[in-house]
Formats: structure tokens, C-alpha cells, sequence
């Protein structure tokens, strides 16, 4: 009973891997020009990472989107550490400016 409990909450956890896309453009044409991972401490409270988006995107680029993803690696991170590591994937797309 316990041992199939651990593999359902294993389970579980593994497929909580998330995703946050902010949209500034909805331009088809988006290349991505930067990705990454920012590491936080004990779960990220009250931490925040910035990047500059225009120097990511670099001349004659402009934002179109950017994503935050937690993926099964960094869950796995966070779970050996025992929440202490917390990281998180970045990418920043662009498209031409008109």
C-alpha cells in the first residue's frame, strides 16, 4: 500500500511540469533568442530574476514572447535538494520590427 502510494504521488509530481507564456506579439514568424535557467532558494520565495528583453533581442529584433517552464528535470532537482534548489528554464522569442 505504501509503495504504490510513493509511485502515485511520484507520478504526480512528474507530471505537474508547467508552463507561463506572456504574449506581447502574436507575429508568426518568432525566432528564439535566448534561453536559460535562473536558480532560486528555498522554493523562490520573494526572489525575482530580470532580463532585459531589447538586449536579448538584439537590433532590428523586437519581444514577441517569453516562457517560463518547469520542466521533469528541474523537478527532480528540487526534489533532491529538498526544495533548497529551485530551478527554472527561460526563453525569450523575437520577431523582425516592421
Amino acid at each position: 500500500m505504501n509503495k504504490s502510494l510513493f509511485l502515485v504521488a511520484l507520478c504526480f509530481a512528474f507530471a505537474s511540469c508547467a508552463t507561463q507564456t506572456n504574449l506581447m506579439s502574436n507575429d508568426y514568424d518568432q525566432v528564439l533568442k535566448a534561453k536559460g535557467n535562473h536558480g532560486f532558494w528555498i522554493a523562490g520565495i520573494g526572489q525575482t530574476k530580470t532580463e532585459d528583453l531589447s538586449q536579448a533581442c538584439g537590433q532590428g529584433y523586437k519581444p514577441a514572447k517569453t516562457q517560463t517552464q518547469w520542466t521533469a528535470t528541474n523537478i527532480l532537482v528540487t526534489m533532491l535538494t529538498l526544495g533548497i534548489y529551485y530551478p527554472r528554464e527561460y526563453r525569450i522569442y523575437c520577431t523582425r520590427e516592421a
